[in-house]
C-alpha cells in the first residue's frame, strides 16, 4: 500500500464527504417543502372559499364562497321571455316566473359547492388548480311551481280566442228572403292538457341545453288541436244556393199573375204562359226572352185594339153601320214597343200587378184618342151619334140618353159635306172664333173633332133639321141650337167619341165631302163654320 492509498483512507475514517452532506440538505429542505406543501393543502381544504385562479363562466370568483357565487349569479341572470305562438303569431306570452320557474339557490349553491369541493379532493388535484388555475360550471337549476304554470298556460289566456269549427252551410236569409252560403270557420280549440305537456317540454329541454335566455319561442304542435278540420271549398255550397235561389224565385213566379184592365173586363198572365219567356241565372236575377215577350203584347194589341180597324155600329134606329178603316180615328192602340218593355220589367221585379196597358193617348196637338172602354167596347155607353140622314143627334152617357136634338151639317151643294167616321173631342172652347176661308164667326161653346169639324152652336140659325144641309148648310160643322150646344159642352170632355153616319142607300158621293183644305180651320183651335 502506498502512501496516497494510506492517506484517502484516514481521510474517509475522520467523517462524511461533500455529496453526501449536500444530499442530506436536499432531503432536509424537500421534506421541509412538502411539509409546507401539505400543510397548505390541508388549511385550503378546509377552507369555504374557491382557490385562486378560479374562474366561473369567465369571471374570477377566487376566495368566493359557493353562496356568494350563486347569489352573483341571480344578481346578474337575464330576463327570459317566452312565447307560445300560432302561425306565427304570440298568442301567449310572459317571463319564467310567469310560467312558474325560477332560479333555485339551494340547488345551484350545493352544485357550486361540489365543486369547490373537487378543487382540494386530492394533493395531485390541489396541485393541479394551483398551477394551472381552475375554470368551473354548475348546472342553472330552476324551481317549479306546477299549479302557477297550469293557471298560466291555458287556452283562455290566449290573446286570439278559440271559436269551434263550424261547416258551411246554405241558409235562408230572411232579410233577403234568398239562399246563401254561411262560409265555414276552422276552430281553433285546444286540449290545455297536451298544451302544458307541450310547452313544459320545451322549456325544459331549452334548459338543459343551455338555450333558455333571451326570447324562447315555442310553437304549438299539432296534436294540442281538438278542433276538427272544416272543408273550406264552398263552391259545391254555392250551387246549392244558387239552384234553392231559382226555385224559389220560380215559385215566386209561380203565383204571379199580371192582369190587363181593359175596362171592367180583363186578361191575365199567369206561369204557364210566360214559364218559357224566363231565364233565371246563378244569383236569381231573371232575364226575359224580349221576342217571346213582345208576341204576346202583339196578340194582346190585336185583340183589344179599337182604333183604325173595321167597326161596326148599331144605330138608336137599330141600323147597323159598317165603318171602314180610314173613318175610324178614335179608339185604343196599344204602344207595342213600350208595353213590352213595361211587361219585361213587371216580370224581372217578379211581382203580380194590375193595370191598364201602355196606349198611344194622344195625337200630334196633344189630343186624346180615347175616352173609356169596356173590353173591346170603346164607346162603353158614352158618346154621341150623329145621324146625317136624318139630321139628328142623340148623345148618351153612361148608357143613358142624355139629350137629343135636329142639327145641320155640312152643305152638300158645295161640296162641304160633313166627314163620317167615328172621332173623339179634341178639346172644349167656350167662347171661341171659327175662322175659315171667308169668314169668322164668333160662337159660345166649341168642340172640334175632325181637321177643323166640330160641334158647336148656331145662334144665327132660326131652324135645325130636315134637308137644310143639301142647300144651306154648314162649312162642314155640326150647327146645333145654343141650348144643346151649351148642354153638350158642360157634360161632355175631351176624348168622348162622336159617331157620324149616313144611313145605308142615302150617302153622298166622296166629292161632297169637305176635304178641301181651303175651306178647313188654319189652326187646331178653330174651323169651319
Amino acid at each position: 500500500m502506498n502512501n496516497a492509498s494510506r492517506t484517502r483512507q484516514r481521510q474517509r475514517k475522520k467523517g462524511l464527504s461533500i455529496s453526501t452532506i449536500v444530499l442530506i440538505v436536499m432531503l432536509a429542505v424537500i421534506a421541509v417543502g412538502l411539509v409546507a406543501i401539505f400543510a397548505i393543502y390541508q388549511h385550503a381544504k378546509h377552507s369555504d372559499t374557491f382557490m385562486k385562479n378560479t374562474t366561473f363562466n369567465g369571471a374570477d370568483i377566487s376566495g368566493m364562497t359557493p353562496t356568494e357565487v350563486a347569489n352573483q349569479i341571480i344578481q346578474n341572470s337575464q330576463p327570459v321571455t317566452i312565447n307560445v305562438t300560432e302561425k306565427d303569431q304570440t298568442v301567449l306570452t310572459g317571463d319564467l316566473a310567469d310560467y312558474g320557474y325560477s332560479l333555485d339557490k339551494d340547488s345551484m349553491t350545493a352544485s357550486l359547492e361540489k365543486a369547490r369541493t373537487a378543487q382540494t379532493a386530492s394533493i395531485g388535484a390541489y396541485m393541479q388548480n394551483t398551477t394551472g388555475g381552475d375554470n368551473i360550471s354548475a348546472d342553472t337549476v330552476y324551481s317549479f311551481d306546477q299549479s302557477k304554470f297550469d293557471s298560466f298556460v291555458q287556452s283562455s289566456n290566449f290573446s286570439v280566442a278559440r271559436v269551434k269549427s263550424v261547416e258551411g252551410a246554405v241558409t235562408l236569409d230572411s232579410s233577403s228572403n234568398t239562399y246563401v252560403v254561411t262560409q265555414p270557420v276552422q276552430g281553433n280549440e285546444i286540449d290545455d292538457t297536451k298544451l302544458q305537456e307541450a310547452v313544459r317540454k320545451a322549456i325544459d329541454s331549452a334548459s338543459e341545453n343551455g338555450s333558455l335566455t333571451g326570447t324562447v319561442n315555442i310553437s304549438i304542435p299539432d296534436d294540442c288541436y281538438t278542433s276538427k278540420t272544416v272543408n273550406t271549398d264552398t263552391a259545391d255550397l254555392q250551387k246549392e244556393a244558387d239552384e234553392k235561389n231559382k226555385e224559389l224565385k220560380l215559385q215566386a213566379y209561380k203565383d204571379m199573375v199580371i192582369t190587363y184592365q181593359f175596362g171592367s173586363q180583363n186578361e191575365t198572365l199567369t206561369y204557364d204562359t210566360f214559364k218559357d219567356w224566363l231565364s233565371i241565372a246563378d244569383d236569381g236575377s231573371c232575364t226575359v226572352d224580349k221576342d217571346k215577350a213582345a208576341a204576346y203584347v202583339s196578340n194582346l194589341a190585336n185583340k183589344y185594339n179599337t182604333r183604325h180597324i173595321e167597326k161596326t155600329f148599331k144605330t138608336t134606329g137599330g141600323l147597323t153601320i159598317d165603318f171602314p178603316l180610314g173613318k175610324v180615328e178614335y179608339g185604343y192602340t196599344v204602344d207595342e214597343e213600350s208595353e213590352t218593355a213595361e211587361l219585361i220589367k213587371d216580370l224581372e221585379a217578379g211581382q203580380s200587378v194590375s193595370r191598364e196597358p201602355i196606349y198611344y193617348q194622344t195625337n200630334d196637338y196633344g189630343n186624346p184618342y180615347y175616352y173609356k172602354r169596356n173590353g173591346t167596347d170603346d164607346l162603353a155607353g158614352t158618346y154621341v151619334e150623329v145621324d146625317l140622314t136624318k139630321q139628328h143627334l142623340w148623345y148618351y152617357k153612361d148608357g143613358s140618353l142624355l139629350l137629343e136634338s135636329d142639327l145641320v151639317s155640312g152643305d152638300l151643294s158645295k161640296n162641304q159635306g160633313t166627314m163620317t167616321g167615328i172621332f173623339p173631342v179634341a178639346y172644349k172652347e167656350s167662347p171661341s172664333t171659327l175662322v175659315g176661308a171667308n169668314y169668322s164667326t164668333k160662337v159660345q161653346y166649341w168642340m172640334p173633332f175632325y181637321e177643323g169639324e166640330g160641334l158647336h152652336d148656331a145662334w144665327w140659325r132660326t131652324s135645325f133639321g130636315g134637308e137644310i144641309y143639301k142647300t144651306n148648310g154648314s162649312n162642314g160643322c155640326l150647327n146645333l141650337p145654343s141650348n144643346v150646344a151649351q148642354s153638350i159642352f158642360e157634360n161632355i170632355d175631351a176624348g168622348v167619341p162622336i159617331v157620324i153616319y149616313y144611313e145605308p142607300g142615302t150617302e153622298p158621293a166622296e166629292s161632297t165631302y169637305a176635304t178641301d183644305s181651303t175651306t178647313m180651320a188654319d189652326n187646331a183651335s178653330a174651323a169651319a163654320g
